[in-house]
């Protein structure tokens, strides 16, 4: 009997804490608020949409995935809508606070079959992950090239398409993006930024590559292609 009370206390004491986390990351507003809560009321300003992106993705699929990875997983919405949906899921951020508020929402919502890990997201990471049926790349390639190198972000997308057996959704900054800071180190997209990315993609061993849509962004008026690569 003293056994399961101490269970109870020991379980309400840690969802408080975990809730009280959570409440002061939203009024510090200590993470990058690129996507929103998936079980939140309403969608800020300054997020993505992102129910428009994950929607599209798994409409049309023949097949759904039993396995998800998404790298750059930012507060973890593709993760946790996923994973809510039967969905194993794991979500790899190098923002130490953004996985902590994905993992708070998957405490509070009970979503089991979400985990996240917090690292740097480089060559040797993916060398090391498992494969997953669906791979999430979505706005972290330009990242990778200005910081890493264009040869360097290569090598890791070749790294990404070997570890998806079946799809890789992929999205990117572009270089028709002028108001960004990162749209020079794009120059080899050339004039055609959804041919660039399809050639790309197919030469990672994909055998069909499909345009989903575009979709805004936070940073200006351009939108971005969303492409689904199919093993």
């Amino acid at each position: 009997m003293l056994r399961k009370i101490a269970y109870k206390i020991i379980s309400v004491l840690h969802i408080t804490s975990v809730k009280f986390v959570f409440y002061l990351q939203n009024t510090l507003n200590v993470t990058h608020n690129y996507q929103p809560n998936p079980f939140g009321r309403y969608i800020k300003k300054k997020n993505r949409n992102s129910f428009d992106r994950y929607d599209a993705i798994f409409k049309d699929l023949s097949e759904p995935p039993k396995a998800l990875l998404d790298l750059g997983c930012n507060r973890g919405f593709f993760v946790l809508r996923a994973a809510k949906q039967g969905v194993i899921s794991l979500g790899v951020d190098h923002d130490r606070f953004e996985i902590l508020y994905a993992r708070s929402i998957a405490e509070i919502h009970d979503v089991n079959k979400a985990l996240f890990m917090y690292d740097e997201i480089d060559e040797d990471l993916i060398s090391n992950l498992p494969q997953f049926e669906m791979v999430v790349c979505t706005s972290i390639f330009h990242h990778w090239v200005r910081i890493y190198g264009k040869e360097s972000a290569f090598r890791m997308m070749q790294g990404v398409a070997d570890r998806a057996s079946k799809y890789l959704v992929f999205e990117t900054g572009q270089n028709n993006e002028t108001e960004t800071r990162f749209y020079k180190y794009l120059e080899f997209m050339g004039e055609s930024y959804e041919d660039w990315v399809v050639s790309f993609l197919l030469g990672l061993g994909f055998g069909e590559v499909k345009k989903i849509g575009m979709y805004s962004t936070t940073l200006s008026d351009v939108k971005r292609t969303l492409f689904l690569a199919i093993k």
